[in-house]
């Protein structure tokens, strides 16, 4: 790039995992971009609050740690969770346990807000404008990306990556598509310093992740920070309808009633898990400060295989690309491979570039390459996740995902 006044402005929408790890890349190559995120800066805190767990893959997740310089620091961060994975039954009957697969096919789990914190040290303060909600994105008439953050101001951009997630402001660019209703809604709930407050609970969900799986539902949890248990309540359902009341959200009591008593929901199910669910109940709310349970969450996907044509100035990453069900630990390591892809896109063609209209002119090709691998990898992960959706939550989920597991333990052999 020649004179520093006509290099092409960069923006980065969204702070999640895929839209810090880009920024991370950018700048380790000198390539100046601003990213806008809707949150607040988290400070340190966070990192002691549990979270999702995230298990990276060799060929994705954790490459895209490598090439940002970053895998000695992953490495101090991934004995919260072990790679230990327990199946159960409704009746807590176990039908698989495995401590993980060895070297290459390792897949270690990090705390999601410990990987934000990882990365968000990587990038210069300046580079990030918190607080900053995009009420909708347009193209200019000379051919500019222009963002409407409200009472934060418009701001107009050469290039402009959405790694916005689910609900993308930013795809609207480049498709109407939009997500839709994946049939699984679900609670989440914790339990701290769970192995010397609940002993018991502790050894029934083992020091990894564990499902507990029947009749179309599931206890989902995952070990974290301060010894916790992130438990995942799951319902199969036909639409969006809360599983249970959102009155009954508002009183652990009258929740607990609600999941336990109902035969619709977990009052058949064991005396183990319930109480697995009726203590996580009871905590949660002590766990994250607040005075009431949150409500039940839908989980949406975009169609399986869905494309478009690229379009100059902008791109889309991660769930803003390709959102998908959670069943096959596809998303956030799609999300990173996006990443590390598209960062190499952008600094192949940045100092090729003479100003901002050939910068853009070179990358459209390119981004059209990129969206091609990026199709390809995502319909088959998504096509994976959601036969693995439909698989878990069956009536016996659980020695259907304990015969999964055994054939991919033969493959592997």
């Amino acid at each position: 790039m020649s004179a520093s006044d006509s290099r092409p402005s960069i923006a980065i929408i969204g702070g999640g995992p895929s839209g810090l790890c880009l920024g991370v890349l950018l700048h380790k190559h000198g390539i100046p971009f601003t990213l806008y995120e809707l949150r607040d800066k988290p400070d340190n805190s966070a990192l002691l609050t549990p979270s999702s767990m995230l298990d990276l893959h060799q060929e994705s997740g954790l490459a895209a740690i490598r090439a940002c310089g970053l895998w000695e620091d992953f490495q101090k961060h991934i004995l919260d969770c072990s790679e230990e994975l327990v199946v159960m039954n409704k009746h807590a009957r176990v039908t698989h346990r495995d401590n993980g697969g060895p070297g290459p096919q390792s897949r270690p789990e990090i705390a999601c807000n410990t990987l934000t914190h990882l990365l968000l040290a990587s990038i210069p303060t300046e580079r990030i404008n918190w607080e900053c909600k995009l009420l909708s994105a347009s193209r200019t008439s000379t051919n500019r990306i222009s963002l409407d953050f409200g009472p934060k101001g418009i701001f107009e951009h050469d290039f402009v990556v959405g790694a916005d997630g689910a609900w993308s402001k930013i795809r609207n660019l480049i498709t109407t598509v939009q997500p839709y209703y994946g049939g699984m809604q679900y609670l989440t709930l914790d339990i701290l310093n769970a192995t010397t407050r609940y002993p018991a609970l502790s050894t029934l969900v083992g020091s990894g992740s564990c499902f507990i799986l029947g009749s179309k539902k599931g206890v989902v949890s995952h070990r974290g920070v301060q010894d916790s248990i992130r438990l995942y309540v799951g319902v199969s359902t036909e639409d969006e309808t809360p599983f249970c009341e959102p009155s009954a959200v508002l009183e652990a009591g009258s929740l607990k009633k609600d999941l336990i008593d109902s035969s619709d929901l977990f009052g058949t199910w064991g005396e183990q898990v319930k109480d697995l669910i009726s203590t996580a109940v009871d905590e949660t709310p002590a766990t994250a400060n607040a005075t009431q349970l949150s409500e039940p969450k839908p989980l949406y996907m975009l169609p399986i295989g869905h494309a478009w044509e690229a379009q100059p100035g902008v791109a889309i990453i991660g769930d803003a690309a390709h959102l998908m069900m959670p069943w096959a630990g596809e998303g956030v390591n799609l999300a990173l491979w996006d990443s590390l892809d598209l960062a190499n896109t952008i600094i192949q063609s940045w100092d090729k570039a003479e100003n901002a209209a050939e910068f853009q002119h070179i990358m459209t090709p390119l981004v059209l390459e990129f969206d091609k691998k990026m199709f390809e990898r995502s319909k088959r992960a998504a096509e994976e996740t959601w036969q693995n959706s439909k698989m878990l939550f069956s009536d016996d989920g659980a020695q259907a995902m304990a015969d999964m597991m055994a054939a991919f333990q033969q493959m592997a052999a």
